[in-house]
């Protein structure tokens, strides 16, 4: 019962930030001067040529590297097992695969230090966005703590953490645009280079400051959600068979995690 509720609790948090970026960033019907919808009160518009669009006066377009690091990720040899231990989250696109999660911040497989020290990944602070680039392309998530990847993804750590969300909901609402942007012949991949200049449209420092000031609680709650869902579904999954074999009997609410 206690898990179906975080369940829907999260899902009506993503909802009402969900509704908010687009009121906000999709239509532009953010709050004016006078706190009226600034589009449907008359607001300035302006037609920028560079992504076919008509933008309240003030905003900017800029490519993505102006707001954001761009960071490539890399696998330790598999061939030694020292490079494998707790030292490092490290995530793989198959960690995201399936998941409903906003955030990562525990991963199948962690690296050591000296798997760390040994191939090109990065450690990249907590408000990460995470990007699969490859196998597929499209998969995103927000890092939950200090993490490296491995080669299938570009990571952005913005330069204005305050930006974090709304790249995390810029990148998601046109996503179709960066998988077109992939090449290979064996599988597409989207490279670096590619990340670095895809255009992105900025509001003014005032508005993200709002946007942020309205965006962390609801974030900020969906993540303690998601830690106390994944706690939950440890404590089902490695009691339920042995409460169906009459092995134990105990209040699940009590126990943690490990």
């Amino acid at each position: 019962m206690k898990l179906h509720l975080q369940y829907n609790i999260n899902r009506n948090l993503e909802r009402v930030a969900r509704q908010l970026y687009d009121y906000w960033f999709v239509q532009f019907d953010f709050p004016n001067n006078e706190g009226k919808p600034y589009k449907s009160s008359g607001g300035e518009m302006l037609y920028e040529k560079m992504i076919k669009l008509h933008i309240p006066y003030g905003w900017q377009v800029v490519k993505l590297s102006s707001i954001a690091d761009v960071f490539n990720g890399a696998t330790p040899s598999t061939a030694d097992d020292e490079n494998y231990g707790n030292d490092y989250v490290w995530v793989t696109p198959k960690d995201l695969s399936g998941q409903k999660a906003k955030f990562t911040y525990r991963t199948a497989r962690n690296i050591s230090m000296k798997g760390y020290n040994s191939c090109s990944t990065h450690l990249m602070p907590k408000n990460t966005i995470l990007m699969s680039s490859r196998a597929p392309i499209g998969l995103l998530s927000i890092a939950g703590c200090e993490l490296c990847t491995n080669q299938g993804f570009k990571s952005f750590v913005c330069k204005n953490n305050k930006l974090y969300q709304y790249l995390y909901y810029y990148l998601l609402t046109h996503m179709k645009q960066i998988e077109q942007l992939g090449s290979g012949t064996t599988f597409k991949e989207v490279s670096r280079e590619e990340c670095v200049k895809f255009l992105i449209l900025v509001p003014p420092n005032d508005m993200i400051d709002n946007w942020f000031a309205k965006a962390e609680p609801l974030f900020q709650s969906q993540f303690q959600n998601q830690k106390e869902i994944d706690r939950l579904q440890h404590l089902r999954d490695e009691l339920l068979p042995m409460l169906l074999n009459g092995q134990v009997n105990c209040d699940l609410s009590q126990r943690t995690l490990p």
